[in-house]
């Protein structure tokens, strides 16, 4: 017992299933009841209550206990500040209890007051304390001690010497109860005194009555006297209740103020009447015997039909009333497995096995009918409109009169069949064992079952007439829709290979039932399948149902489901993604959760709108008109947040550590129902983002493992019942802390730190590379890939504008001349030559980046080479520029002179100094050879302005070898590339390049020794 405690104390929590709680039958409740081994801390309920947010509380020895329906929450001195567990009773909180908000607290055996506040949860209220003092603080003047009354019967008698007891009746009107009198105040006046040695004084409805010491009621509405009432009722349906009896047991709440009469194992409730002049007695329960299970305390719920009986010893019992009545055979060995059924009168029902089921009658006045039949033909029963109807096995088919008594036509088929239907035209259809369709007409006695079609769509389970010359097949392979008049079967594209077990047909729509595909709606031939329950349930259904209210009934293999039509129409247009749909089973009526189907009639409904359902053990009778929905429509609740095992506050926003583990969010809301109509989902988001939703656990905990820091959303939604979107919604915001390393100031004191780092590897790395330059050169390239850039956008911009010149000026003379001209040819010749030289400007520049690669001067083509070509065509592309400048280009250079060089690049320098005398020149352009021992030279004079001295030294000076040029270069303060280009092919090539300015312009020279050494390069004396 210490360590069950322990493990109590520890957890807080106890959670049971309902399928754990024990089960007494009775015909008109479901009977539950729990204990210390399914949920209860402890067995002695003293008192009960529904309070705030539609909990149910109980005052037990070990606590108090919050009851939601499906688990208990024990709130003892391990959780809340009191001394003791034991809980003496719940008392009227006096500071706001009124008629109709009646606010409560319990009583604990040390004098603590617990109230009961919003959400499921208590606080301890020290305030209350004053209340039991020798002065009543509510009414001014009154003198000496009293007690708060508490709830009957009394566990134990009431002694003679006790205090006056005080009841509230709330909006600050108290009656206090004397020995021998009851005074009652308004405020803190007091109003009138009744005299009188009462047994039990109590409210009903805020109104005082009492039992005298002799079992008589009387009113104490007077204020003067007592007034005798009487009781009326149902219990006097009782043949041993006489007015004359005293030996029944009041029962009486003081929270709820409602009083219960309990008299021979029958349980009654008290209403008074408008005058209050007698007492009417309603029967709540009866077969149930309070004193073998020593009930001390009840609450009965009017609304939902539950009982709730508390017992000093054995715990508690939760009483549901049955929505739903079963018809069945009560002796042992009987059959009450039953499928197709017809109507029979005004609210009776033949089964196809012949047996006949009054509405009025039980089961002792049961009778069984002759069978007509064998067993195999229980499946299928058609009534004609005269309410004769057909039956029949294998292949004989018997047509019945309305009552079953009498056979009054047989048929014998050649076929096999088992499926019957009869339609609105007076046509029998016969489904035949094995993929074959028969029909008859029922009215031409004349007429004989005759085959239709031959297919091979299986063993029909269902038909159904629609509009127009079709009738639809459900069987085993699927959906098709017949043509009568052409005699054409079609296959319903979706519904291929599907076991269909029903068919509705209602406005032109078909509701589909199927075995393991669930729900389906077809509509001018497009099928859609329906959403399913959580559980899957329905993915196995049998039949459909509508009740005058738009409600579908479902029976499947584990229950009955109700679902608004609404909702699916609703779906189907995408107005919702979500159907509700409301799960009953046995604890509503049932002897069994197995319904039957692939039967024909599948239900019946009779004129008094009584839904007949065929299941495993009998049938299930209701009235849907007079079921009322319990709904999981209150309020979802926050009740605990852990993190790390340890309880925290609950706010509008939390805020917890970054190195948590794990952060546990409790929820509960009261339904008493099913659990499987409870949906509740979550979404735990960073915030602002779009909510992902998971289904809560059947704890209905939410489990937040450890994630990033920042401000995160827990979004939760309960589904609230029938209707488009109809949602609870609860919000947390959680906080999460961020880590030393996440907070601003290190991410700021890393920033810095990386751009350090990033600076000092970046010193580092670029004087490896400056070291290692001689092998892979990058910094050259890195160098060489800038002035790129520059010279594509100089040196081509520069043409490509010359051509918009030129084209300009053609368009002006096009203008002014209708034809053609020389001068139109010649800018055209002019244009193209300059196209020409912008492209061979860029072949040069890519050919300079290639000899940029450590490889391709590894690999120079060094060779003889004619220079008079290269001058020629170089002469040629510049044509263009010259012309327009007036500037004249004179090559000198003999026919076969030549030089040893790399031919594509000694191009590139020549067409590099032409273009730049071009550009400079002010009439001619020389261009001519020398020889002189063993070096060969180019000469390039112009009638420029000179060269500027710094870039003459530039260009005039040496250096040991292109390594060395690439380590020590330095540009003069020169925009061009082209001298740079010239340059730096120079040095690779080995050309002694020198520069004289004269009075006429410059001179420049490219000098050529006239061998070659062992490398490959020529070598010049520096």
């Amino acid at each position: 017992m210490f360590v069950k405690r322990f493990i109590l104390l520890f957890f807080c929590l106890v959670q049971i299933p309902e399928m754990y709680a024990q089960e007494i039958k009775n015909p008109d409740f479901f009977v539950m009841h729990y204990t210390d081994e399914n949920g209860l801390p402890q067995n002695s309920i003293k008192a009960i209550v529904k309070g705030r947010g539609d909990f149910v509380w109980l005052g037990t020895e070990d606590g108090l206990v919050r009851f939601d329906g499906q688990k208990f929450y024990t709130f003892n001195k391990s959780i809340i500040p009191i001394l003791s567990n034991r809980m003496d009773r719940f008392i009227p909180f006096i500071k706001t209890y009124n008629v109709k908000n009646k606010e409560f607290a319990a009583l604990g055996e040390r004098g603590e007051i617990i109230k009961i506040v919003a959400g499921g949860h208590v606080v301890v209220d020290s305030s209350v304390f004053k209340f039991n003092t020798e002065n009543t603080p509510f009414i001014k003047g009154f003198k000496g001690k009293t007690d708060i009354i508490q709830s009957f019967p009394y566990r134990f008698p009431v002694p003679a010497n006790r205090n006056p007891f005080l009841i509230p009746a709330g909006n600050n009107t108290y009656y206090v109860w004397f020995l021998d009198k009851v005074e009652f105040f308004i405020k803190n006046k007091k109003q009138s005194t009744v005299s009188g040695n009462f047994k039990e004084v109590f409210l009903i409805d805020s109104h005082p009555y009492a039992r005298q010491q002799n079992g008589m009621f009387v009113n104490l509405g007077s204020g003067t006297f007592a007034e005798n009432i009487h009781l009326e009722g149902d219990i006097f349906n009782d043949a041993l209740f006489s007015d004359k009896r005293s030996d029944y047991k009041l029962f009486w709440n003081n929270i709820s103020q409602k009083a219960y009469l309990y008299f021979n194992r029958r349980f009654y409730l008290l209403i008074r009447s408008k005058n209050n002049s007698l007492l009417r007695t309603s029967l709540i329960l009866e077969d149930f015997d309070f004193d073998e299970f020593n009930i001390s305390t009840s609450y009965y719920d009017e609304d939902l039909g539950y009982l709730f009986l508390g017992s000093y010893t054995n715990g508690l019992y939760v009483l549901r009333r049955k929505n739903f009545r079963t018809k069945r055979f009560e002796g042992k060995g009987r059959d009450n497995v039953f499928y197709a059924q017809k109507p029979v009168s005004y609210n009776a029902v033949l089964s196809s096995q012949g047996f006949l089921f009054d509405k009025n009658s039980n089961s002792r006045d049961i009778f069984n009918l002759p069978a007509f039949v064998e067993d195999d033909s229980r499946y299928y029963l058609a009534m004609n409109r005269d309410s004769t109807f057909w039956i029949g096995n294998s292949l004989s088919l018997n047509k019945m009169d309305k009552t079953g008594k009498e056979k009054l036509l047989t048929h014998k088929l050649a076929e096999k069949f088992k499926a019957l239907y009869a339609d609105n035209h007076d046509t029998l259809w016969i489904g035949g064992i094995r993929d074959v369709l028969l029909s008859y007409n029922t009215i031409d006695p004349k007429s004989v079952p005759t085959v239709l079609f031959r297919g091979s769509f299986g063993e029909i389970s269902c038909m159904q007439r629609l509009s127009g010359p079709y009738l639809l097949l459900g069987t085993t392979k699927g959906l098709f829709k017949f043509s009568i008049r052409s005699k054409y079967l079609e296959s319903i594209k979706g519904m291929e290979q599907a076991n269909i077990r029903s068919l509705y047909y209602s406005n032109g729509e078909t509701w589909v039932t199927t075995y393991g595909d669930g729900l389906f709606h077809l509509k001018e031939d497009k099928i859609t399948k329906l959403p399913l329950d959580k559980n899957r349930f329905l993915a196995t259904s049998h039949c459909i149902v509508e009740d005058k209210n738009g409600f579908f009934w479902i029976t499947t293999n584990k229950g009955l489901f109700q679902v608004s039509k609404t909702d699916l129409l609703s779906f189907l247009d995408k107005k919702q993604q979500f159907v509700f749909y409301l799960y009953y089973d046995k604890r509503h009526g049932f002897e069994t959760n197995e319904f039957n189907g692939g039967c024909q009639p599948c239900a019946i409904t009779l004129a008094d709108h009584t839904v007949s359902f065929p299941s495993m053990n009998g049938f299930v009778w209701f009235n849907p008109g007079k079921i009322k929905p319990e709904l999981p429509d209150k309020n979802i609740y926050i009740d605990r947040i852990e993190l790390e095992g340890n309880l925290i506050n609950e706010k509008t926003e939390i805020e917890i550590p970054d190195d948590f583990r794990q952060l546990k969010i409790s929820l509960v809301t009261p339904y008493f129902n099913n659990r499987n109509n409870l949906r509740i989902e979550y979404s735990f988001q960073n915030e602002g983002r779009k909510p992902v939703w998971l289904p809560v656990s059947n704890d209905f905990d939410i489990q937040i493992p450890n994630t990033s820091s920042g401000r995160h959303d827990l979004l939760i939604r309960k589904y609230n019942g029938f209707g488009i979107n109809k949602f609870s919604v609860k919000t947390l915001k959680i906080y999460i802390r961020p880590a030393w390393y996440q907070t601003p100031a290190f991410r700021f004191l890393l920033t810095l730190f990386s751009i350090f780092l990033f600076w000092i590897i970046l010193r580092l790395r670029t004087s490896y590379l400056i070291k290692k330059e001689r092998e892979k050169n990058l910094f050259k390239q890195y160098h060489i890939s800038q002035q790129i850039v520059a010279a594509i956008n100089h040196d081509i911009q520069t043409p490509l504008h010359y051509i918009s010149n030129s084209f300009t000026q053609i368009q002006n003379r096009l203008k002014k001349n209708n034809s053609s001209d020389d001068f139109i040819s010649r800018m055209s010749e002019e244009t193209v030559n300059t196209i020409n030289y912008a492209r061979s400007h860029t072949s040069n520049l890519l050919n300079y980046i290639k000899s940029q690669n450590s490889s391709s001067r590894d690999n120079l083509k060094i060779d003889e080479v004619l220079v008079y070509k290269i001058i020629e065509h170089s002469s040629q592309i510049l044509s263009g520029t010259a012309n327009y400048r007036e500037i004249q280009i004179i090559n000198l250079v003999s026919h076969d002179f030549k030089v040893k060089s790399d031919a594509q690049l000694l191009s590139v320098i020549v067409q590099n100094l032409l273009d730049n005398a071009v550009k400079l020149s002010l009439s001619t352009i020389t261009i001519s050879s020398v020889a002189e021992g063993d070096f060969r030279g180019i000469v390039i004079s112009d009638t420029a302005t000179g060269m500027p001295d710094e870039i003459s030294k530039w260009l005039n000076s040496t250096y040991r070898s292109y390594d060395d040029w690439l380590r020590n270069y330095e540009y003069p303060n020169h925009k061009g590339l082209g001298l740079v280009i010239v340059k730096d092919l120079a040095i690779l090539l080995n050309i002694r390049l020198s520069v004289e300015n004269t009075n006429s312009g410059s001179v420049i020279r490219l000098m050529f020794a006239d061998k070659i050494n062992d490398s490959g390069i020529q070598a010049i004396p520096r």
